[in-house]
């Protein structure tokens, strides 16, 4: 069993891994595609990992964002700032975060922190190649239409009480005929995104 206070994730000592993770992780994709740094990287968040981990996960997608969660004096995190480009040495990595349906529900107020910290790079006035949060989004935004900060979604999950993408299970039951059907069953279960500038709404990207 796992106690913890959900407002105190991540926690500084899982921050700390979380940054030299990262700056593992960036150096040798770096070092494999001729000193490029990764675009845009995945993530899966699990509910269960990130209480056995005080929030490393989590902490690893603010870290590539280049944002530092921040605690009040109770030490409950509530907030996030940029971390400035000088401080950083690399460019902004983007993500696209898949969230748990029990991750949802256990730490929905980190969510709320990974969308704010998302939108503070994506709306940070810095070189494109410096920021490719601010570069994709640009250019989302330009496609579709939308403003910078609604192209600039970037965390996922489950409509409200719902659980699991269930490709698994179609995939036992043998009820699909070719990898498009599971794709599109993956983006109709998870394809919710979290925004904070509409609290208690997630909203199906149909794009």
């Amino acid at each position: 069993m796992h106690a913890l206070d959900p407002s105190a994730i991540p926690t500084q000592a899982a921050v700390e891994v979380a940054e030299d993770v990262v700056r593992k992780l960036l150096e040798k994709l770096a070092d494999e595609n001729n000193g490029a740094y990764p675009e845009s990287i995945a993530f899966t968040l699990w509910g269960t990992d990130n209480i056995k981990t005080y929030g490393e996960s989590l902490a690893q997608v603010l870290a590539l964002v280049g944002v530092r969660p921040v605690a009040d004096s109770l030490g409950r995190v509530n907030k996030v700032e940029l971390i400035p480009l000088e401080k950083l040495g690399r460019p902004r990595v983007d993500v696209v975060v898949s969230c748990s349906g029990v991750f949802r529900d256990l730490f929905i107020n980190q969510m709320n922190l990974m969308d704010r910290g998302i939108k503070l790079a994506a709306e940070a006035d810095e070189p494109l190649e410096m920021n490719f949060i601010r570069k994709h989004a640009i250019e989302q935004a330009e496609e579709l239409n939308v403003s910078l900060r609604e192209a600039a979604c970037r965390v996922f999950s489950n409509s409200a009480g719902s659980y699991s993408a269930n490709v698994g299970l179609a995939i036992e039951n043998g009820g699909w005929e070719d990898e498009s059907q599971l794709q599109e069953q993956f983006l109709t279960r998870k394809g919710f995104a979290f925004n904070a500038d509409k609290p208690g709404m997630m909203e199906q990207q149909a794009d």
